[in-house]
């Protein structure tokens, strides 16, 4: 039982692939909001034991959402992919739910997505 989980990553689910290190631009009822970008990553929960004895769950892909707001503000979450599965007719629609509100989005191609990864969020290319 290692005290980290072992090496590996989740099977990706095909259905993220459009959104894959992908930005877009949010507006809300017309006017300008900000900018999203998602990352997709392996994650374990740790199911039990304590320090060098642990056991981990089988891998399983997360979404991290990171948003710069036009006010000036910056916003992340990190969700299991099961439970942001349930966005994805969203997404397809152009609509991305954030805090109650139904936002338009914009997807962005790749050029876009990666100058938004490295300009406005400061993030490297995914691993």
């Amino acid at each position: 039982m290692p005290f980290r989980p072992p090496p590996g990553h989740a099977d990706p689910d095909s259905r993220f692939d459009p959104y894959r290190e992908r930005a877009g631009a949010l507006t809300n009822q017309g006017e300008p909001f900000g900018v999203v970008y998602l990352r997709f990553g392996t994650c374990r929960w740790q199911l039990g034991g304590h320090l060098w004895w642990r056991r981990w769950s089988e891998p399983h892909e997360q979404v991290t959402g990171y948003l710069a707001l036009n006010h000036g503000g910056f916003d992340d979450f990190v969700d299991d992919a099961d439970i942001v599965v349930d966005e994805l007719g969203d997404w397809d629609r152009g609509v991305f739910p954030y805090r109650g509100l139904l936002l338009t989005v914009e997807w962005l191609d790749g050029e876009v997505s990666r100058r938004a990864r490295s300009e406005t969020f400061g993030l490297d290319a995914s691993h």
